[in-house]
């Protein structure tokens, strides 16, 4: 529905409210007078944000409001494949030796559908090096917060793709257990040059 649509329906809907009796019509026509406002606000917000433009390696992408880019840094490096914009955050270790970081990839699924993938990587400690995933589900670019967020498995085939770019970027690959689909070990030198 467009917005011109959304708002004459409001002005209708509040001219009914005030000619009804029923109290149980009142309070019917009020629900539904405060979900189009909402509805009507989320549009407006999304069509006066100005997203952010950036060029990332000569690629322009307009960066949204909820992921974190930060440019200038040494922290991150980012990357914009095949439509999707990659965020891969530099490892660093602990004084244990044990290290933990987010990388994240945000993925346009369609008109109305974006999703945030974060690969969380944990490792260099004694349960071994492994990954967790988890996806916010977006409407728009400009919206800050997700309508749905959830952790998801980690041999799920949607999703593969991009984990897996990510992973290899960082020098891992799965390891082969039936029961932990989400163990990683690291690529050896040998195996890199063969890639």
């Amino acid at each position: 529905m467009q917005l011109i649509e959304m708002k004459n329906e409001y002005k209708q809907a509040k001219m009914d409210y005030r000619n009804v009796n029923s109290k149980i019509a009142k309070k019917g026509i009020g629900e539904e007078i405060y979900k189009l406002k909402h509805k009507i606000d989320e549009e407006e917000r999304r069509l006066n944000s100005k997203l952010k433009t950036v060029d990332i390696n000569g690629v322009q992408y307009e960066i949204p409001k909820s992921f974190n880019y930060v440019p200038n840094t040494d922290r991150y490096t980012y990357e914009v494949k095949d439509d999707c914009l990659y965020q891969f955050k530099k490892m660093r270790r602990d004084p244990d030796g044990s290290f933990h970081s987010h990388h994240y990839v945000w993925i346009p699924q369609a008109e109305n559908k974006y999703a945030e993938l974060c690969i969380r990587t944990l490792g260099g400690d004694r349960f071994g090096e492994r990954y967790f995933l988890r996806v916010n589900y977006y409407k728009h670019p400009s919206d800050n917060i997700s309508y749905l967020s959830k952790d998801i498995r980690t041999d799920n085939y949607n999703y593969r793709a991009y984990y897996d770019y990510v992973l290899a970027k960082l020098g891992f690959k799965h390891k082969k257990d039936r029961d932990h689909t989400n163990y990683l070990e690291w690529v050896t030198d040998e195996e890199a040059m063969h890639v």
